[in-house]
């Protein structure tokens, strides 16, 4: 391996260095249980409280008249409940005791001035968002593009697609320059480990060995605490930065029954030359694994690798390829026009959107933080496209799809109005459309 590193170091390790684990905040709304969901509604309804619903481009307020475990039936005016038809779907907002109240749900008919409502299993208090989220419109189309789509790189992919931005800085790196960075690692290395060093893919130097392979394949950090004990069998941080054993069991596969594991057969190996403990970070552009930042201690520094070095090598991992970026090592890709990602809007509101990709065509998951271009249109011709860029919030999935909360960023206020308009009744004249300021 020597040979492949740009340098290798010697040294001792700092006994000062910690770094604090990262701490995921709590912003998502929280279930109300069955029992309070039957209490709240029928408080809502003894009291004459007012009940808010927002549809695509329209919205109603209303009372309570009745509900059973699937339907609430609401009054309001007739001629507010006309703009609503059977299958819109809806958001509805409601509030007890100075909780607001919200849950998703499908008109299953109108007559008169009652409209019919759908109750989900689930309702949700304390929602966060900046805006009221309603379903798309028929004929609106969401586009995106990844910030990557003209670039080609020949390097390993992984499968997660990560944002290229400056870490917050922490560990004393000189990020002037891509020379002076390469220096400042040099040396905080060779105070704690004892060998680092940096390993570069290419079009002729490709990944080699399990542990190159997995982390160019999974981009994530294999972390070898010892060459005894297994892989993590869980992941401490929230956006996933390191590879688990079972991980790396489903990497290997079968094979592993019939031939062993090729990791277990290379740590092994290792043990015999004194190593004690390794770490490969993978060093990220966008989705390309362009090299792996390497650490270990050996006979000579019997000190076991831990999450703060997991740390150490994804700061420093993270600079390296910012600095690249800025830098223009990878150039563009002269003339190519990228194609569009079409996903499905499950809802959309004026400062994010809730995406889904099935899994058998769209490969890549989109990593927290992650920046895409979106385009907003409408098939009406005098409504303009919208353009701005959306950041990844949140992600989940079922056993078909992906799914991707989007926060909007850098929109023009003109851009936000025209959205506005397309998404809220007479550009929310009548009710406040951000969740948090929402009268009820």
């Amino acid at each position: 391996m020597d040979d492949d590193l740009l340098y290798l170091v010697q040294g001792t390790v700092r006994p000062d260095y910690r770094k604090k684990m990262p701490v995921q905040g709590n912003h998502m709304a929280k279930l109300v249980t069955f029992i309070e969901k039957e209490f709240i509604l029928n408080q809502v309804q003894k009291t004459g409280s007012r009940v808010v619903v927002f549809g695509s481009g329209k919205s109603v307020d209303g009372r309570i008249k009745s509900f059973d475990k699937e339907i609430l039936c609401l009054s309001t005016k007739a001629i507010d409940a006309e703009a609503f038809v059977t299958w819109d779907q809806v958001s509805v907002f409601l509030s007890y005791q100075s909780q607001r109240v919200t849950f998703p749900g499908k008109i299953r008919k109108v007559e008169g001035g009652e409209i019919f409502i759908v109750l989900p299993e689930n309702l949700f208090k304390a929602p966060q968002r900046k805006a009221v989220r309603v379903a798309p419109p028929k004929d609106l189309k969401l586009e995106f593009f990844m910030q990557n789509e003209r670039i080609r790189i020949e390097c390993p992919e992984s499968s997660e697609y990560s944002e290229l931005e400056m870490p917050a800085l922490s560990v004393g790196f000189d990020t002037a320059s891509i020379s002076g960075l390469l220096d400042s690692f040099k040396t905080i290395s060779s105070t704690m480990y004892s060998k680092s060093g940096i390993v570069m893919f290419n079009k002729i130097r490709k990944p080699e060995g399990v542990e190159e392979r997995l982390v160019a394949d999974i981009g994530r950090t294999l972390l070898l605490t010892s060459m005894q004990s297994p892989l993590p069998a869980t992941d401490p941080y929230p956006e996933g930065r390191i590879i688990t054993q079972s991980m790396a069991d489903a990497f290997e596969g079968p094979s592993v029954f019939l031939e062993g594991s090729a990791l277990e057969r290379s740590r092994a190996e290792k043990s015999t030359l004194g190593i004690v403990s390794e770490l490969y970070c993978p060093i990220l552009y966008y989705q390309y694994v362009v090299g792996y930042v390497y650490l270990m201690n050996d006979s000579t520094r019997k000190t076991c690798l831990d999450y703060r070095t997991v740390d150490y090598a994804w700061e420093f991992s993270h600079i390296l390829a910012y600095s690249l970026k800025v830098n223009n090592y990878f150039k563009l890709v002269e003339g190519q026009e990228p194609d569009p990602y079409r996903p499905q809007v499950v809802n959309l509101s004026s400062g994010g959107c809730l995406l889904s990709m099935p899994k058998n065509a769209f490969k890549v998951k989109l990593k927290h933080g992650a920046v895409l271009d979106i385009k907003v249109s409408r098939s009406e011709n005098e409504v303009p496209a919208v353009t701005m860029k959306g950041r990844i919030a949140r992600r989940f999935d079922d056993r078909e799809n992906e799914y991707y909360g989007v926060a909007f960023l850098l929109a023009e206020q003109d851009a936000l109005v025209s959205l506005r308009q397309s998404l809220y009744a007479d550009d929310s004249a009548r009710f406040a459309c951000d969740e948090a300021s929402l009268e009820l």
